[in-house]
C-alpha cells in the first residue's frame, strides 16, 4: 500500500482505504463464505481489528463500516439472484 507515501497526515488516502476494504472483504468472504452475510457491524469490527490496528483512529472507525457495507451489497446481490 502506498498510504503513508502519498498522504499529508496519518490518514490513508481514500483510494487506499477502498483497496484495503476490498482486500479485507475478500479475506472475510474466503474464510466465512455465505456466513459473512450474517455478520453485524460490530462483528466485522472485531474480526478485522488486528488488520487495522495500526491505522489512524478515523480510518479504524471507517473501515469496518465500509466493509460491512460491502457485505450488505453482497447480501442484496444474493437476494436478487435467488
Amino acid at each position: 500500500m502506498r498510504g503513508r507515501l502519498f498522504s499529508t497526515d496519518t490518514r490513508l488516502p481514500e483510494e487506499d482505504l477502498f483497496d484495503l476494504t476490498d482486500l479485507l472483504a475478500c479475506r472475510v468472504f474466503n474464510k466465512l463464505g455465505r456466513r459473512a452475510f450474517q455478520l453485524n457491524r460490530r462483528d466485522v469490527a472485531e474480526l478485522i481489528a488486528p488488520y487495522i490496528a495500526d491505522l489512524d483512529d478515523e480510518d479504524r472507525r471507517a473501515v469496518p463500516w465500509m466493509l460491512w457495507d460491502l457485505i450488505q451489497e453482497g447480501v442484496e446481490a444474493e437476494l436478487e439472484t435467488a
